[in-house]
């Protein structure tokens, strides 16, 4: 394999599609809490991007067999065979120490043990997601640590901003493993028996009949409601304060996440291409609401809007010469 192949082939075990997004987490606590020196944030990214590679790569191998199964994943690094699962093990422990070293160095012991303790709860839901049900939850308060981690390395005295933050992240990240996750996932975790939330209330996929219980899609609606309620209600209690234009917005995406919400919910027949787009379009619009936010704070937070959308069109470009159509998860 020569060395552009192995690169672009690490790029896919890494998850590229989603590495911008996952690696700012740690961002956005610091600019909430007022950080502004660009080398610091840029380690910062550094050791968020360390923790996206481990969680992300480990769930690859931890999935090799099940992804064996599935022509639509058989062909990722680990199935077919492109790396070996020692390679991808090494890889994950050097990638592991570079962010050990780096936050080490940056910020001390403390965080050190509080970046570790979120990559073990993030290893945990690698481990169990399909053994153990509810393991979504563990995986959400491993992201707010990834929050509470980047604004305790400017300071431990949390404003009340960063509380919301959390709540969001968490919010967003049951969104993300447990709704879109569960459907995403739909036609492997029935066939394995798997004992996700999802596939346990009743979410599967048999002979291209797509079957979404009601209960499971009134709880996809009461996490979008609940979302919605804590990006909207500190702004009506002044505890964030933003112009008309950028309440517009938040208004605009919240009512398109239900929408797309909606849609996805009430597929007839699983299409797994279609419901990539509905993954990707789902968590895209959610996380629009963070940056708009932290514009309260930091009026060039807004750049961070631009991030998903980056990583997702480079990644798709390079890895899989598309645009258009998501060639990922």
């Amino acid at each position: 394999m020569n060395l552009k192949v192995a690169i672009f082939e690490y790029a896919k075990l890494s998850s590229a599609h989603f590495i911008f997004l996952t690696a700012i987490i740690p961002l956005t606590g610091a600019i909430a809490m007022g950080e502004k020196d660009l080398f610091l944030l840029t380690m910062l990214f550094l050791i968020g991007l360390s923790a996206h590679i481990v969680g992300f790569a480990l769930n690859h191998y931890v999935d090799i067999e099940v992804d064996r199964l599935i022509f639509s994943t058989n062909k990722r690094p680990l199935p077919s065979g492109s790396i070996s699962k020692r390679n991808a093990l090494v890889y994950i422990l050097l990638v592991l120490l570079i962010g050990c070293l780096l936050t080490l160095f940056f910020y001390g012991v403390f965080l050190l043990l509080l970046y570790l303790f979120g990559i073990l709860l993030a290893g945990f839901y690698d481990l169990f997601s399909k053994r153990i049900s509810g393991m979504d939850f563990v995986l959400a308060i491993s992201v707010m640590i990834g929050v509470v981690f980047g604004a305790a390395t400017v300071s431990f005295q949390f404003p009340p901003f960063i509380f919301i933050l959390c709540i969001l992240a968490f919010l967003q990240t049951l969104n993300l493993n447990l709704i879109a996750g569960g459907i995403k996932d739909a036609d492997h975790d029935y066939m394995i028996q798997s004992k996700h939330l999802s596939t346990r209330l009743g979410v599967r996929a048999t002979q291209g009949v797509f079957h979404v219980p009601r209960s499971f899609q009134l709880i996809a609606y009461l996490l979008a409601i609940l979302y919605a309620l804590c990006v909207f209600l500190p702004i009506l209690f002044g505890v964030i304060h933003l112009d008309v234009l950028l309440l517009l917005l938040l208004i605009l995406f919240n009512v398109l996440f239900f929408i797309i919400t909606y849609k996805m919910v009430h597929l007839k027949g699983f299409n797994r291409q279609e419901v990539r787009k509905y993954v990707v379009l789902q968590y895209t619009i959610n996380w629009s609401n963070i940056p708009i936010l932290l514009m309260s704070v930091a009026p060039l937070a807004g750049f961070l809007l631009l991030y998903p959308i980056i990583g997702l069109v480079v990644s798709n470009l390079i890895l899989y010469r598309t645009v258009v159509r998501p060639q990922v998860m």
